[in-house]
């Protein structure tokens, strides 16, 4: 991901963001995890909620695609 032209395509649980990750790579997208337990953590304190701990973000190209990887992957467990 040379371009900076970064969009959010989930907000989750780490545990499900990386899965997301795992997927993503998968199908040639790459992305970046923001991990806010783990970074807040390492700075003293912890974060209130872990329901909305991690964001996932892709290369606004890889959107589309992403988003349908996400509603088939955590829309079919509802």
């Amino acid at each position: 991901m040379t371009d900076l032209n970064l969009s959010c395509v989930f907000v989750g649980t780490t545990i499900n963001a990386n899965y997301l990750k795992s997927v993503l790579h998968e199908n040639g997208i790459e992305c970046i995890v923001r991990d806010f337990l783990q970074e807040s953590s390492a700075a003293g304190f912890a974060a209130a909620s872990s329901d909305d701990a991690a964001k996932v973000f892709v290369d606004e190209k890889d959107f589309e695609t992403s988003e349908e990887i996400v509603q088939r992957l955590f829309d079919e467990e509802k």
